[in-house]
């Protein structure tokens, strides 16, 4: 044997020493665990505390099926959200639905003239699962054996009498009968009940906040420091020229309309003489009213500096922190109304009541 030889034998067999202890210790420490009071009862995994399948603590969502509606009792619901169009809102609107037994054809029996002597009614016709059509769609080609009808509540330029919702459920019974058809209610069936509790609910929330900005010393704004204001970025002007405070939030809400103090539009020149700036915020049809008010007041200070005016209310009486705090919680219990009441703030149910 060489040295080379004697050298990797040597070497072996150190390797094989160094792995018996390695698995001697192991051993050691294994039988010591074994007999720790910790682990003297082996924990056995059941349906009850397996951590994949405890439904008081999941890891993973199942995604819920049609039959875990049914067996809740939502399916009814699911069904009336995903077949009714987008343009319908159940919270502010009274929904006949009309089922016909045979297909029907033509206007004849939808009595489209007698309803459209009742302000904001709409019809919708289809057949099968095709699309819903209404207005000009309706005509005396259209088959369909499915039909909507849907009168909206209040809004800010009607409240509807009971005389009005009377007509209005007789001529609902009139196209049930004339189509042969059956009549079930998708929203609110007691009308005048509803329409009561949305009017209360109307007058609460319909507000127009007005505050002013108004020179501090002289009697109008300097016209070179007014024109350097609406520069501003964030002042746009919408398609019917009025200059509006953009929503940063909203793709199709701004927060509030920049007018004179005589309410009109604003033509910002070189030669303008401005007495004062109206700020105009819809409060139901601004979304995110409160943070909508917060970026309000953020430009309103930005004019107060340019253009070294106050901030007043509608009487012009002065305004200050706390009396800026009063109307912020004002706001805030409007948006909480909404929300509760689940018509959105500057949302398309808002705009249909508040247009």
């Amino acid at each position: 044997m060489n040295d080379v030889q004697l050298t990797l034998l040597t070497l072996g067999l150190f390797i094989i020493v160094i792995m018996l202890i390695h698995n001697w210790i192991q051993l050691r420490k294994h039988n010591k665990n074994k007999k720790s009071p910790k682990s003297a009862k082996e924990i056995e995994i059941t349906d009850e505390n397996d951590p994949l399948f405890n439904q008081a603590t999941p890891i993973f969502e199942t995604k819920r099926t049609f039959h875990d509606l049914e067996s809740e009792g939502n399916t009814s619901e699911y069904l009336i959200r995903e077949n009714l169009p987008d343009s319908i809102f159940r919270e502010i609107e009274a929904v006949a639905s009309i089922t016909t037994k045979t297909i029907q054809e033509g206007t004849k029996n939808l009595f489209i003239e007698e309803f459209s002597k009742i302000l904001n009614t709409s019809i919708y016709v289809r057949n099968g699962n095709e699309i819903w059509m209404t207005g000009k769609a309706l005509d005396e080609i259209i088959k369909f054996n499915q039909i909507l009808i849907v009168l909206l509540l209040t809004s800010r330029k009607n409240n509807r009498t009971e005389e009005e919702i009377n007509n209005f459920k007789s001529l609902v019974e009139k196209v049930k009968d004339g189509s042969d058809g059956s009549l079930l209610w998708l929203a609110n069936q007691d009308i005048l009940e509803e329409c009561n509790e949305l009017k209360k609910f109307k007058n609460e929330v319909d507000q127009s906040l007005f505050l002013k900005v108004i020179p501090k010393s002289d009697s109008s704004f300097q016209s070179g420091a007014l024109m350097d204001f609406f520069e501003n970025p964030e002042i746009i002007l919408d398609q019917n020229g009025f200059h509006e405070l953009k929503n940063s939030t909203s793709e199709t809400n701004n927060i509030c309309q920049l007018l004179s103090l005589s309410g009109k539009k604003l033509d910002i020149e070189s030669d303008t003489f401005l007495q004062g700036i109206l700020f105009k915020m819809d409060v139901p049809n601004t979304k995110n009213i409160t943070y909508s008010f917060n970026e309000m007041i953020k430009l309103i200070n930005i004019c107060k500096k340019k253009l070294n005016g106050i901030l007043v209310d509608a009487n012009s009486n002065e305004l200050d922190d706390d009396q800026i705090s009063k109307i912020y919680l004002s706001l805030k219990t409007i948006e909480d109304k909404m929300i509760k009441r689940k018509i959105m703030p500057g949302s398309d149910s808002a705009k249909k009541i508040f247009s």
